[in-house]
């Protein structure tokens, strides 16, 4: 952190740090809502003004509507693209999983093809898009080096980039406002940026710092900053930061009720469910949160994969429910996108109850989509030779897809040459 690279410089990590540092290292109270969530009309700042970003990392496409939320689910470990939407009427499915296939009796069918499991039942009565055949170009099925090119954007592995893909989302729509991305998964290399405000938060009682009493010592500072504006980059950096954080605690509000721990998305929704309804909060503060990152689950199931996946699924399917019903109630369905990612598949051969690291899975997306499959479903008797899914969308085809056709970024300034929306929403 002492020398600067192309992408991000000592001042601005020295600026980030000093708008972030506070969020996480301390932790506290911050008062959530519950029951109906009070989103602000589309104009409103809550999900980010309108109008064309003027960003050099990233270009707004003429036209695109500014005031959309992206929201993502990653699936920790690799989740399985066949338990996800499992190829119930194809018998080659049943021979390579002889006690982990999907039984027809159980199926929540999709179309004649494919079906969900029965731990999905509340999402089946959702609008729902599936992009099946997504995973990495010739990747080495390592959760280390999978986990790091999704993070970046880069389903080659050899793009480069220093900054995450989210990240670099946030800055090519920054408007200013005080809070463009958050994780509520603690940090995460997904957004790392160079200049727009993000945070990353083990919840929302993170952001008691920002309420009376604690905020007058920050905010003290920041006003003694800007006597450095204009002559000291890193001063007007760091002034920058601490300014936009104190127009994040001046539209947020202690004065809600408690969170209400009995509905599904609390009580059955696990990790995910907290982090989505954190999110929920944010998003009712009207701070501008345009992006936001969401992370759960142990789905590297190399051992008794039935009943973990089950109870992935089950979380995913009370929290992302539940999430769904809240902005639906607050008339803004039309405006927030939920989108899964994950590292990579789950070999198509069981091992003793149990799946091995594969390659191309399927992605679901959630929110105003059509009820669909997209994509290309890989071919179960054309496997790689080490008999895993061979991938037919290249992963930041998918992220490419998110980037230009919901947030209208255009994705070649954004992620690497060559990787085209898909066309689907």
């Amino acid at each position: 952190m002492t020398t600067t690279s192309p992408i991000v410089s000592r001042r601005r990590v020295l600026g980030g740090l000093g708008a972030a540092a506070a969020a996480l290292a301390v932790g506290g109270r911050f008062r959530s809502t519950s029951g109906a969530l009070r989103l602000a009309p589309a104009a409103a700042p809550l999900l980010g003004a309108t109008g064309v970003a003027t960003d050099p990392v990233g270009r707004l496409l003429p036209g695109s509507i500014g005031d959309r939320v992206l929201v993502i689910v990653d699936c920790r470990g690799g989740n399985d693209g066949l338990s996800l939407l499992a190829p119930v009427a194809d018998g080659r499915y049943h021979d390579l999983r002889p006690t982990l296939a999907l039984a027809e009796g159980d199926a929540l069918w999709l179309d004649d093809e494919v079906a969900l499991d029965p731990a999905l039942g509340r999402l089946r009565q959702r609008n729902l898009l599936f992009v099946e055949g997504v995973g990495p170009i010739d990747g080495d099925l390592s959760h280390f080096a999978m986990t790091e090119r999704w993070e970046r954007g880069d389903a080659a592995g050899t793009a480069g980039f220093r900054s995450g893909f989210l990240g670099r989302l946030t800055d090519a729509i920054d408007d200013g406002g005080p809070l463009v991305g958050v994780s509520m998964a603690g940090p995460s290399h997904h957004l790392t940026n160079t200049r727009a405000s993000t945070l990353a938060l083990a919840g929302t009682d993170d952001l008691w710092f920002l309420q009376e009493p604690d905020w007058p010592a920050a905010a003290a500072f920041a006003r003694g900053l800007s006597a450095f504006d204009g002559t000291d980059d890193l001063a007007a950096s760091v002034g920058d930061g601490y300014r936009r954080l104190a127009d994040l605690a001046a539209r947020l509000t202690n004065d809600a009720t408690e969170p209400d721990w009995e509905m599904p998305m609390l009580s059955e929704g696990g990790e995910l469910g907290a982090q989505l309804f954190g999110a929920a909060t944010l998003l009712s503060a009207g701070v501008g949160t345009r992006i936001v990152y969401t992370s759960f689950g142990d789905f590297d199931t190399h051992q008794g994969h039935q009943w973990k996946q089950q109870s992935n699924l089950s979380q995913l399917d009370a929290a992302l429910d539940g999430f769904l019903a809240m902005i639906d109630a607050a008339g803004a369905s039309d405006r927030v996108l939920v989108a899964t990612i994950s590292e990579f598949g789950r070999r198509v051969g069981e091992n003793d109850g149990g799946l091995d690291h594969g390659s191309a899975s399927t992605m679901l997306l959630a929110g105003p989509v059509e009820d669909r499959r997209a994509g290309e479903r890989p071919d179960l008797g054309s496997l790689d030779d080490d008999g895993n899914l061979v991938t037919t969308v290249p992963f930041d085809r998918y992220l490419a897809t998110l980037a230009e056709e919901w947030l209208g970024v255009e994705a070649a300034s954004v992620l690497p040459e060559g990787a085209s929306p898909l066309g689907v929403l």
